[in-house]
């Protein structure tokens, strides 16, 4: 059985790439870092694939995290690295403190994490990092988290070259704003705004990101990309 392995898989967009990998006969690892009640909740809801799945708590918010992970996988087929954290601090307030946080969750453990398990990673396998529209199109806010999924995107090109040879995949989906918890504290006022900046005139949901991934995975011939899933975001 091929297995996958999807970081911050417990909800949102990790949680449904993880559930489509499972339906299409993947061992699928599962990964959260706090949230007990969250990952047992997501247990219940798979029960009819008991024994096809695991749920591994790790905190991937530093590298001591990474620990917990590369010793827990025999291999891995697929590699989702959908983690991440931002800071919505204004401009000339941004704490070097925050920052940092934001780069090491972001882009430092995904970076380290693909390096401890190089020689796990199954020849014809893929590596794909959720990024950001915000990587591509500067937001208003959240700086740190959007010159952290630039910096990702960077990243797969350098990575897609390095596993080249093993016939591995690197490739990122970069989503819009995408209908979850993430963005549950911004006000009706600010979502209408945002739907208006795109061409669905809408938010993302998490099924069409997860189906940009599976479409990723079932194509041998898409590498070092960055794909953006974004409804015309900006344009």
């Amino acid at each position: 059985m091929k297995i996958a392995f999807v970081t911050g898989s417990t909800k949102g967009i990790g949680r449904q790439i993880g559930i489509d990998l499972l339906k299409q006969g993947y061992y699928v690892y599962f990964n959260y870092a706090n949230d007990d009640l969250e990952a047992t909740h997501l247990a219940e809801e798979l029960f009819l694939y008991e024994g096809n799945f695991s749920i591994i708590k790790a905190n991937l918010s530093d590298s001591s995290g990474v620990l917990n992970i590369i010793f827990q996988l025999p291999k891995v087929d697929i590699l989702v690295l959908n983690a991440g954290m931002t800071d919505r601090t204004p401009f000339g307030q941004v704490l070097i403190s925050n920052w940092n946080k934001v780069f090491e969750m972001n882009l430092t453990v995904p970076f380290f994490l693909v390096q401890s398990l190089k020689d796990k990673i199954s020849p014809n396998g893929k590596i794909i990092f959720i990024s950001s529209i915000s990587g591509i199109v500067p937001d208003s806010v959240s700086i740190s988290y959007g010159v952290s999924k630039a910096a990702i995107n960077m990243l797969v090109l350098y990575l897609a070259k390095e596993f080249a040879n093993k016939k591995i995949t690197v490739n990122a989906i970069a989503p819009g704003y995408t209908d979850t918890t993430w963005h549950s504290n911004k006000s009706k006022e600010q979502i209408k705004r945002i739907e208006k900046k795109c061409l669905a005139n809408r938010l993302g949901t998490v099924q069409e990101v997860s189906k940009a991934v599976m479409s990723v995975i079932d194509n041998n011939f898409i590498n070092g990309q960055i794909l953006r899933c974004d409804g015309g975001f900006g344009l």
